[in-house]
């Protein structure tokens, strides 16, 4: 079995980023640890309420954070559900689960990240790659 196919890392961009909106639910040590920082590439867009991340080697740096999971068929039956994720229908998820490489401290590593499913005509994309970054500005902005 390769690096990728037993990775129990996953990466998080938005929301499900510390002291996000849902950020509580990786917020349990029975779960899930922390690990740091990690980088993927791509381009995040500004969905409105939410973000969405579209791998591409040629895009951006998106920060995000990694952890690990303790427990992965447990963990990823709730999460695929929170992140609009049906394994058996990928054409119809909102998101996609898969595995891509993320540059950590570390390393390189391979970790598990939702990546947005649907077209994304029409929306912006967030040039800096940093959730956090465009929650300042909208927060900002009112």
């Amino acid at each position: 079995m390769s690096e990728v196919e037993k990775t129990t890392l996953l990466f998080v961009y938005g929301a499900l980023m510390s002291g996000c909106e849902r950020g509580g639910f990786l917020d349990r040590g029975h779960k899930v640890r922390f690990l740091g920082s990690g980088i993927a590439r791509g381009h995040l867009y500004d969905l409105g309420e939410f973000v969405g991340l579209i791998e591409t080697s040629d895009g951006t740096p998106v920060r995000g954070e990694v952890y690990e999971i303790i427990d992965n068929e447990t963990f990823f039956a709730t999460l695929d559900v929170i992140e609009g994720f049906w394994p058996e229908q990928p054409e119809r998820s909102l998101y996609v689960r898969k595995q891509i490489s993320v540059q950590t401290e570390g390393g390189l590593v391979y970790a598990w990240a939702y990546l947005y499913n649907q077209p994304v005509n029409g929306f912006p994309i967030i040039a800096s790659g940093d959730y956090r970054q465009r929650l300042t500005v909208v927060t900002s902005d009112q």
